[in-house]
């Protein structure tokens, strides 16, 4: 586990040594992602580092690596979990190799099959390997965006990094406002790739890959998602029997290190299984990790207790308290993201990850569970909104109106409820395409285009392939969740706030195999009487206490109203009304509008949720606090 960067620029207007000199500073800004040792290579055209986190062959796995002729290096970051196979193929095919390391089963794979190989590789990564008998580099990112590499492209300079705050090392590169970004931001809290909210900084997305030369860019995509459904998998049976092993393989998969591994233990169905695997196979205790909040309603550790003691594993719990917020959290969660992110879950993952890396380099996690098994509310909330399409519009307008009409009267209200019936009812006048949008949005599109003049038709997260015309509707939203609220969200948050710390977070979930397989499965074995996740409560039943299956789902997101402490509003009050970086951007009386409901709004009404009110003056506040800390301009 690593980080890379560079700079490629076959008509250089710098010197190679202020060339150097620039990636050598963004090596060092990434050095928390492996502070083990680091890398280099330099010539005429290319500029290239990385930091290691040593994880497998600590004595070997020293980069760059080349093949034998050393006419072609890597520099990479992450785990190929099915090396060792690759290896054995290529040793028979007469490859010589010098390490031990999964990172040079890569550069001899691209000498057998060139950028094929990306479709060979089952881990999570971001590489980038130098063809110097070609002047060709080739950069690619995983399957499903577990590992980030961002790029900025001038015309004539290529230069990237595995995170932002390392890229803009590079003096030369802008740091403007990218407006078209924007309206992605305020709609969802997620802007997709390869967009980012700096103009001309572009994320690679997930299983693509870059190839430059000295005449040509190109961005090459690898893998796309189909969901081809197994008509042969008629009984729950026949779908255990196709699904337990690959489970079951892509955790063990998922063990190979030489150093030890532990696993985040939440309580929820997605990591206790992924312990129970892990355990069960193991020799040793495995060290768990669970986050207990002291807020009862958002404390899920007395479960993950019972899974530990079920499995009796070396079990720790970090308790995260409600009411400590400080700006050095705020100011550390934009630093390492890089851009703004609303999702305050990142505040207890950074918590868990640099308590856990106190113990451990490597630790498993539960992520993607949802993806592959449908998990969520939110798919089985899309399949009734599209069911109460079928009722004429005039009776879902009468009914909006009755909604509204009760509110004025407390005896019948039921805020929550309210609320939830009138946003189904809202959602329901939607466009079926723009439904998975809606589902997920913080500001609705008529306020964010007259709070920003822009009108937005948010095409980018309405792009399906010409497969999707044969799945259902589940899967379609499915489809959704794991290309853009995936990648763009569960992802970013783990990985920068896991190497914030130091330490190399993997996801079985989303073993290549294992997402093959489950995306042939029925519907029916997804969800059942109203629970999702059927198949995994199954298989799993023997094999978990029962806590796990029967209570409510829970996220990971804290009661960040209880965090608005007196530095919470002292930072919100500079960021929006006192030396606001973008002041420009809004008129004061939406930023009053936001921080008014922000810090004052403690229960839920019909109109707006605690939860909504306090994560938009969280979103305005870390876009104000990114421009600040990045001097971005308007």
């Amino acid at each position: 586990m690593c980080g890379i960067c560079g700079i490629i620029d076959f008509k250089s207007k710098t010197s190679s040594k202020q060339r150097q000199q620039s990636v050598q500073a963004m090596n060092h800004a990434i050095f928390h992602r492996g502070p083990d040792e680091e890398g280099e290579y330099y010539d005429r055209i290319a500029s290239l580092a990385m930091r290691r986190l040593s994880i497998i062959d600590l004595a070997g796995g020293q980069q760059p690596i080349f093949n034998e002729s050393k006419d072609i290096c890597i520099f990479f970051n992450g785990e190929i979990y099915n090396f060792q196979e690759l290896r054995d193929e290529l040793l028979a095919k007469g490859h010589q190799f010098k390490t031990n390391s999964d990172t040079e089963t890569i550069v001899h794979l691209y000498e057998e099959i060139g950028t094929d190989l990306f479709a060979r590789l089952k881990g999570m990564f971001a590489l980038c390997l130098y063809d110097l008998r070609q002047q060709k580099f080739i950069l690619g990112r995983d399957r499903f965006g577990e590992k980030p590499l961002f790029y900025h492209w001038n015309g004539t300079t290529f230069s990237f990094s595995s995170e932002i705050q390392s890229l803009l090392c590079h003096k030369a590169i802008p740091r403007r406002l990218n407006h078209e970004a924007l309206p992605y931001y305020f709609r969802t809290s997620l802007v997709p790739e390869p967009l980012t909210l700096f103009q001309d900084i572009h994320s690679l997305p997930p299983a693509h890959f870059v190839e430059i030369t000295e005449d040509n860019i190109s961005i090459n995509n690898y893998f796309s998602i189909d969901y081809k459904i197994n008509n042969d998998l008629k009984t729950e049976e026949d779908a255990i029997a196709f699904i337990q092993p690959k489970l079951e393989q892509a955790v063990a998969r998922q063990t190979i290190s030489d150093v030890p591994i532990g696993a985040f233990l939440s309580g929820g169905i997605d990591s206790s299984t992924v312990v129970a695997l892990l355990q069960k196979n193991s020799s040793k205790k495995i060290s768990t990790f669970n986050v207990r909040f002291e807020d009862e309603v958002f404390d899920e550790s007395s479960i993950a207790r019972k899974v530990a003691e079920f499995w009796d594993t070396d079990h720790h719990e970090i308790t995260i308290p409600n009411y400590d917020f400080t700006e050095d959290v705020f100011w550390t969660i934009i630093c390492h993201i890089g851009v703004p992110f609303r999702d305050s879950s990142a505040i207890p993952t950074y918590f868990v990850s640099k308590a856990i890396g106190q113990h451990v380099k490597v630790a498993l996690s539960g992520d993607g569970g949802d993806e592959l098994f449908a998990g969520y509310s939110l798919f089985q909330w899309h399949e009734k909104i599209l069911t109460l399409q079928k009722i004429p519009k005039f009776i879902r307008q009468s009914s909006q109106f009755s909604l509204q009409l009760a509110q004025h009267f407390p005896v019948l209200k039921n805020t929550s409820k309210i609320r939830q019936l009138q946003r189904v009812l809202n959602t329901s006048f939607e466009e079926k395409q723009d439904i998975p949008i809606a589902l997920n949005e913080f500001f609705k599109a008529a306020e964010i285009e007259g709070l920003l003049g822009i009108k937005e038709t948010y095409q980018r997260l309405k792009n399906y392939p010409a497969t999707a015309q044969n799945w259902s509707n589940l899967r379609k939203v499915m489809y959704y969740r794991t290309v853009h609220t995936l990648p763009s969200n569960m992802l970013i948050k783990v990985d920068r706030m896991s190497m914030a710390n130091s330490l190399e977070v993997r996801a079985p979930f989303l073993d290549p195999d294992l997402f093959d397989a489950a995306a042939q499965l029925p519907d029916p074995f997804l969800i059942k009487n109203g629970k999702g996740k059927h198949l995994i409560r199954k298989i799993m039943e023997k094999d978990l206490p029962s806590e796990v299956f029967n209570h409510p789902k829970k996220g990971f997101s804290i009661p960040l109203y209880k965090y608005q402490n007196e530095a919470f509003k002292k930072l919100a009050q500079r960021l929006l009304f006192e030396e606001n970086p973008l002041p420009n951007l809004f008129e004061r009386t939406f930023l009053e509008r936001i921080y008014h409901q922000g810090l004052t709004q403690k229960k839920n009404t019909a109109q707006q949720s605690v939860f909504q009110a306090s994560h938009r003056l969280w979103m305005v506040m870390q876009l104000l606090g990114w421009a600040e800390v990045f001097g971005v301009g308007e």
